[in-house]
């Protein structure tokens, strides 16, 4: 009896023990993260590894967050801390924070569709500037507060009107999307932080299970607040008159044409398809019967689309968008296309997403995707109704996605805007052919 009791009381001083140490390594990493962002560091290392011998870098960056960061004993760790902070939080008042881009609240979104349905009575979202016109109408969220005015940086002002905000409405729960924030910067009493969802995406891409953004942002939740909401689709509710803006565009386009809307803008060299790559398939699309093609302004990267023009030679059916057409009208425009060309960008989301009007009212959504992927991980951003563990879009239409081939590409890529790669590689492999030939296929066209 007394052999048991000593037994049992050393267990129980390891186990303590263990539970120190664990405390002490996760707040010397928080503290070591807030003074220099660990992630954006391993990027920027991974690039210069990849410029002295691609394949070492490849194997060096996706061995090292296998194992340290997308292991299973981290993902239980994080899983276990949300859902204790789920079980805790009453549903009566949520925030969610979005990450910073466009695309990225339009993704997000997904996460006040679940949490609606499991009985949130109000759901706020905060977002970038540029995207209110996108989200302002959605049924599942009371309230869109634009705050954010840059792609990778939070300032000190927006940190302070989010704090404020949170204290004004006394959420019961704030679910942060943000890797620029964390809980020593926002103060909520109840806060789920994104590593959780990143640990979840890292571990699903290293098993080979679908894994695209909006569906582990959904399966995630899912998991946290012990659910099982089955993924519908990614929805997106745009305006009446963003609607009519658009028709006004598309009626001056021959009546028997098909429609491409080919969107030449990226936010990064490392998912930016190159111009040349841009140029030939413009060459090859222009030159097909009874085909009329859109092409997007560019904001990213400076006058992209007015050289991009100005190259091809047959412009006789290529219509050059001005770049003071609204996002919610670009939205809408996309709709009435046949098909939408682009990389990895705010663009292709806002294309996949199911559309509706204020009212509630379906659009067309026959617009098939055609995605051309760089640097950042496929099946975590891009849609295919074919490949295994693609996401397909929302829309009632085919979506494939074209996966380049470089040697160097690995999991750290998905952070491209820490990348120093002096040599871009990211698009290796990619075949115009195929693409102009499976979108010939598609529209049934001839050349």
């Amino acid at each position: 009896m007394i052999k048991e009791y000593t037994q049992k009381n050393y267990l129980i001083r390891i186990n303590r023990l263990i539970e120190q140490f664990r405390l002490f390594f996760l707040k010397i990493s928080s503290l070591v993260n807030q003074k220099l962002n660990v992630a954006n560091l391993f990027a920027s290392l991974t690039s210069y590894i990849s410029d002295i011998s691609p394949s070492a870098g490849r194997i060096f960056a996706n061995t090292a967050v296998r194992y340290i960061f997308a292991n299973n004993i981290l993902l239980n760790m994080q899983i276990k801390k949300s859902q204790k902070i789920a079980q805790r939080s009453s549903l009566k008042r949520i925030l969610i924070i979005s990450d910073l881009n466009i695309g990225d609240a339009v993704n997000i979104q997904t996460a006040a569709y679940l949490l609606k349905k499991i009985g949130a009575q109000s759901i706020d979202y905060a977002i970038n500037k540029k995207a209110y016109s996108l989200i302002k109408y959605n049924p599942d969220i009371s309230n869109v507060f634009d705050i954010f005015e840059k792609a990778n940086f939070v300032s000190k002002d927006e940190i302070n009107y989010l704090n404020n905000l949170i204290k004004q409405n006394n959420y019961d729960l704030v679910i942060n999307f943000c890797p620029f924030l964390n809980k020593h910067s926002i103060n909520s009493k109840n806060f789920i932080n994104y590593m959780g969802l990143s640990v979840y995406v890292a571990n699903n891409y290293f098993n080979q299970t679908k894994t695209h953004i909006t569906y582990a942002i959904h399966t995630f939740l899912n998991e946290i607040f012990n659910t099982n909401i089955p993924f519908e689709k990614n929805y997106l509710y745009l305006s009446s008159s963003s609607i009519q803006e658009a028709k006004i565009i598309y009626d001056t386009i021959p009546k028997n044409h098909k429609v491409i809307f080919f969107n030449v803008d990226a936010t990064s060299v490392f998912t930016l398809v190159p111009f040349q790559i841009q140029l030939s398939l413009l060459d090859q699309l222009s030159k097909l019967d009874n085909v009329s093609i859109i092409l997007s302004a560019s904001f990213s990267q400076k006058n992209l689309q007015e050289k991009l023009y100005s190259m091809i030679n047959n412009k006789k059916h290529i219509i050059p968008l001005s770049n003071n057409l609204p996002i919610d009208a670009y939205a809408a425009l996309i709709d009435f296309c046949d098909c939408f060309i682009s990389s990895d960008t705010g663009g292709l989301h806002i294309a996949s997403s199911y559309k509706l009007n204020e009212h509630n009212e379906a659009l067309k959504n026959k617009t098939a995707i055609f995605s051309i992927f760089g640097a950042t991980p496929a099946n975590i951003y891009s849609y295919d109704s074919n490949r295994k563990n693609f996401l397909k879009s929302s829309q009632d239409a085919i979506s494939r996605s074209y996966v380049s081939d470089s040697p160097c590409k690995n999991i750290t890529c998905i952070n491209k805007a820490a990348k120093k790669c002096k040599t871009v590689r990211c698009f290796y492999g990619i075949n115009t052919k195929e693409i102009v030939s499976d979108i010939k296929n598609y529209l049934d066209l001839n050349a």
